[in-house]
């Protein structure tokens, strides 16, 4: 906008508002018997009205001016439509509102970017991450809350059944985000879990015989699952390994006698403490084929829990070789192994 701008807007404004006074003048002597013609008054208003809009245009910021045809087009049919006190009214809204607006008032809130995520891509190296102590050293011990952090992040990256006790003791962590980050991962394994039960159970409404049956496994191993990673604890986990012991059963009576049915289920029965149970279960597993590598440890833990030490020794022996080299069951076998 150059100097003589606003001088030139001034002269258009100040001269439509004379016009518009002009005109507006004899329709109050027309309004006491002086006859005025009313083209006089339109034909006036109509040039004011072209008036102040060139002069509002050359007003405004060049920001506003933009189309200039379609603003000058607007600001006429405003003026044109509003007789009398429209131009002045016009005038006195537009121009304050740009040139005097309103002060705004401090606000207490305040606008903050998004912060980055506290945790970085995990990167593998040569060296440990987190030293030998290991993740749950980490939470335990470091001082750095961003460090304890990473290590909860880290624990996308291992199994869930040893990844869930180091996000359990995350929740006994002194900084809230270290605390909602591992409830947040523990949560989302949890509701993964219960999301396909719910499935699951959708659709052995609709399912018989055998395709019943193998849901009604399916479910099992879900609430098995809840049960074994440690998300169930206290009577909700007993609830949960009574409710796969009883999915396990209703498979049994839609489908044929299987290793992994009889398996699943003495696993079930012991973490139940029902060691008689689970023994004939898994004993009858192990007739009907399963490997003894699989089936004596959990016969060994039930022979433990019922204090028949010998038993112990006897169902780690009879692995064999290649069983007994594997830890962790190398280290048990070792320490059961007969003394000569």
């Amino acid at each position: 906008m150059n100097s003589r701008t606003p001088v030139y807007a001034l002269f258009l404004v100040l001269s439509a508002l004379l016009l518009e006074t002009a005109g507006a003048a004899p329709l109050f002597l027309a309004h006491i018997g002086i006859p005025f013609p009313l083209f006089f008054y339109v034909g006036l208003h109509l040039a004011a009205a072209v008036m102040v809009a060139r002069g509002l245009w050359h007003a405004f910021p060049a920001a506003y001016r933009q189309p200039p045809s379609g603003t000058l087009a607007t600001l006429f049919i405003i003026a044109s439509l509003t007789p009398l006190l429209g131009i002045p009214g016009m005038i006195a809204g537009l121009l304050i509102g740009l040139y005097a607006p309103k002060k705004r008032k401090s606000s207490m809130y305040h606008s903050i970017d998004i912060p980055e995520l506290p945790y970085k891509p995990l990167h593998v190296s040569a060296q440990p991450l987190f030293g030998k102590s290991g993740l749950a050293g980490v939470i335990e011990n470091a001082p750095d809350p961003d460090k304890r952090v990473r290590a909860v992040m880290a624990t996308r990256q291992l199994r869930d059944k040893d990844a869930i006790p180091i996000l359990r003791l995350a929740l006994r962590d002194p900084v809230d985000d270290v605390r909602l980050l591992a409830y947040s991962l523990l949560d989302g394994k949890e509701q993964k879990i219960n999301s396909r039960i719910k499935e699951l159970a959708s659709q052995l409404d609709r399912s018989e015989g055998i395709i019943a049956g193998k849901l009604h496994e399916r479910l099992a191993a879900e609430y098995w699952e809840l049960a074994y990673l440690g998300l169930a604890t206290g009577d909700v986990r007993q609830h949960v390994l009574e409710e796969a012991l009883r999915q396990i059963s209703a498979a049994e009576n839609l489908l044929p006698k299987e290793v992994g049915l009889l398996f699943q289920k003495g696993r079930i029965l012991l973490n139940l403490n029902r060691l008689e149970e689970a023994e004939e279960a898994l004993q009858e597993a192990r007739k009907l084929g399963m490997s003894e590598m699989d089936v004596n440890p959990y016969l060994a833990e039930a022979a433990y829990l019922k204090r028949d030490w010998e038993g112990v020794s006897r169902l780690m022996s009879a692995l064999d070789s290649l069983g007994r080299s594997e830890p962790p069951i190398s280290f048990v076998a070792d320490y059961w192994a007969p003394r000569p």
